[in-house]
């Protein structure tokens, strides 16, 4: 079996995912920045991201992409710090990505770490403005309470995924 994954990360955890996987498979590991694919060597793509504004960071990229990958097995997990076994993540995936692509990726929401003291920029105004100005009790919750869900165990249905014929 041949493999990439391709990643974005804005906080550290979708790399150190990542890398994980890296470990795990053999699979080499780019920032979808640096990404270049020789697409024809590989049958295994794994793409892995944070949720940004309710929609995977590279849901796009995947969307531009999907031509090449689209005969080939395709994985997709995402982060972020909403408890994906609680939260909508799989809801918010399935809104960003047409079915006729969703319907052939198997998709693998995963815990992050959310530290809005470590924010910067345009990312923390808006975190801010949704948590103080909109009142939103969650994102409130999240500004005064970090979380961090990191942890290599959370891959095992993943990899159990990714070694399966």
């Amino acid at each position: 079996m041949s493999g990439i994954i391709v990643y974005r990360s804005s906080t550290g955890s979708t790399k150190e995912y990542a890398d994980w996987i890296a470990e795990e498979t053999g699979f080499s590991a780019h920032d979808s920045k640096n990404a270049s694919i020789r697409w024809e060597s590989i049958d295994t793509i794994v793409v892995g991201c944070p949720v940004i504004a309710l929609k995977p960071a590279l849901g796009g990229w995947i969307k531009k992409n999907w031509d090449q990958m689209k005969d080939k097995r395709v994985v997709l997990f995402t982060t972020s710090g909403a408890d994906p076994a609680n939260e909508p993540v799989q809801e918010w995936i399935d809104k960003s990505l047409p079915e006729s692509i969703r319907s052939q990726i198997r998709t693998f929401p995963l815990p992050g770490r959310f530290d809005y003291a470590r924010l910067k920029g345009i990312s923390k105004a808006l975190i801010w403005f949704a948590g103080k100005v909109l009142g939103n009790r969650d994102i409130k919750n999240q500004i005064e309470n970090p979380v961090d869900g990191v942890a290599k165990e959370n891959l095992t249905p993943l990899l159990d995924y990714l070694r399966q014929p």
